[in-house]
């Protein structure tokens, strides 16, 4: 890979940020649309996709998969179980744990959701030719990886305004 100039490298990290805003937005829009027939936020949606489909999880792990505090996560669960997406209880053989599970409405609406998004997908991989298609699931990979790198450094060379 060729050296990029100071120029250069702020113009491409620019360029990615507007990409990605834009992307993640036209993403979020469509989802967006989805979720509102059915009268659900973005974060309830994205919860109902972690849940299993045929079975249930503890609350602590239904966090961990949603990468929320389990604070968080309880008042989303109040949310979901009073909108009857979701069932909670707690275990019979282990009462500290607390488990859900969707509902026959939240199954629904799950099942609903990954068609509409594998709908969405295919649509996007019908614009793309073969060839790009595997550029750019790759170099969403590479991107992906160099985010999670540099994750942790995000905020570490800015100087407090």
């Amino acid at each position: 890979m060729r050296a990029v100039n100071q120029d250069e490298e702020s113009l491409l990290a620019d360029a990615m940020q507007v990409n990605l805003y834009k992307l993640l937005r036209s993403f979020e829009s469509c989802n967006q649309r989805c979720l509102a027939r059915y009268g659900i936020t973005a974060s309830q949606g994205r919860a109902l996709l972690a849940l299993p489909t045929e079975s249930s999880t503890s609350m602590n792990e239904f966090a961990c998969a949603m990468e929320l505090s389990r604070s968080t996560m309880t008042r989303m669960a109040d949310t979901l179980v009073a909108s009857g997406l979701v069932d909670r209880w707690k275990d019979s053989r282990n009462r500290r744990l607390v488990r859900v599970s969707l509902t026959a409405r939240g199954d629904e609406i799950q099942l609903v959701l990954n068609e509409a998004r594998r709908e969405l997908q295919r649509r996007i991989i019908e614009e793309l030719q073969e060839e790009d298609g595997s550029a750019i699931l790759g170099a969403l990979e590479k991107l992906r990886l160099a985010v999670e790198k540099a994750e942790g450094k995000c905020c570490l060379e800015v100087q407090q305004l």
